[in-house]
């Protein structure tokens, strides 16, 4: 079963209120349902707020998606508000779709966005990440399969496909940066959850 994650993290965060973090980002509509883990959040329409650490996590399927747009959304400039000394950052992977999204901001200013679904980039800002480097470094498709792709696309089609597939790669390898592996190898109950419903 494909895991769709849409979520946020933010780091050096200790004070674990989750009404001021509801309170902070305007997400007072929400009401509390009960307990659940990270995996609870796969393909929900619910909202999730938990800790891992000292990072806070916040899982929804729209509000990573408000942090990719070309400029700063109402949605950003809040969560820009509410942590001004952190790093956010919004990651998304929907296997589903094929659609991937990955938006970091330190201190108060966005430094990366990229979003893109199906084959297609849809918002590309800022500098490659680290991660994004490492895995454009490696060898995104075997000798045998650029062989197979180069029977249907030509140099350029294929060009996109395997930048379009280390972008996809990208979120999972972030998601390392916070948690210390990628999040999917985290044990099944590491991120504890409350789980809100409109």
């Amino acid at each position: 079963m494909a895991w769709n994650k849409y979520y946020i993290v933010i780091t050096n965060q200790t004070e674990k209120d989750h009404q001021l973090v509801k309170d902070k980002l305007g997400l007072d509509d929400y009401k509390e349902k009960g307990a659940a883990y990270f995996g609870d959040t796969n393909k929900s329409d619910d909202l999730f707020i938990g800790y891992y650490e000292d990072k806070l996590i916040i899982a929804d399927p729209d509000l990573p998606l408000s942090l990719f747009s070309e400029n700063a959304s109402i949605t950003e400039q809040k969560f820009i508000a509410a942590f001004p000394d952190c790093e956010i950052a919004a990651l998304v992977e929907n296997s589903t779709v094929g659609e991937f999204g990955y938006a970091i901001i330190v201190n108060g200013q966005r430094i990366r966005a990229k979003h893109g679904c199906d084959g297609e980039i849809y918002i590309d800002i800022g500098n490659e990440l680290p991660e994004e480097q490492t895995i454009l470094s490696g060898n995104i498709f075997d000798a045998e399969e650029i062989e197979e792709m180069r029977e249907y696309m030509d140099e350029e089609e294929i060009k996109n496909a395997i930048a379009f597939e280390a972008s996809w790669r990208t979120p999972g390898d972030l998601s390392a940066r916070y948690f210390g592996m990628n999040i999917e190898e985290l044990p099944e109950h590491a991120i504890k959850m409350i789980h809100y419903k409109k």
